[in-house]
């Protein structure tokens, strides 16, 4: 079993992490710029609307850059397919009647509930990368552009 993954500098660096111990960081590690990624044109409904909700919440907290498309694609395709998932279970019930060749009836989980299940985690997951859920926002600090002016100055000046 693996264990917890590595944290991203970016992460460690808007949760203060080096502040505490500073030679840890990681001074050559690339550092993309902040900005918006070019929207997949395979994105369609549900999909397209999450691109744009997500990408707006995350250029508000300066956390987006250009480098998350690919993970962006994917969380936005999974939050369509949990979204039919959604659609089918309420429509239908989270458990089916199945009726057995000898006439009996028997009571199953609805497999539309089962992958509701399973999206909805890899949605989580998602969320928790980006610092999208209230555990996750709250270790993330971010410095006002003033200070991250002052950090830049001091770096190339010294």
């Amino acid at each position: 079993m693996a264990g917890r993954p590595r944290k991203p500098s970016a992460l460690k660096l808007l949760h203060g992490d080096f502040e505490k111990d500073p030679q840890r960081e990681n001074k050559r590690e690339p550092k993309p710029k902040l900005g918006r990624p070019s929207k997949p044109r395979r994105l369609q409904g549900e999909a397209k609307r999450e691109w744009e909700r997500i990408c707006k919440e995350l250029e508000a907290v300066r956390c987006l850059t250009k480098n998350d498309r690919a993970a962006l694609h994917h969380y936005c395709e999974v939050w369509e397919l949990r979204a039919r998932a959604l659609a089918h279970v309420q429509k239908h019930g989270s458990a089916l009647v199945q009726v057995l060749k000898d006439g009996t009836e028997k009571i199953i989980r609805n497999p539309w509930d089962v992958a509701l299940m399973e999206y909805s985690r890899a949605c989580l997951k998602y969320q928790i990368e980006f610092g999208l859920t209230p555990v996750s926002r709250s270790r993330i600090v971010v410095e006002t552009e003033a200070k991250t002016k002052t950090k830049l100055q001091e770096q190339y000046l010294a």
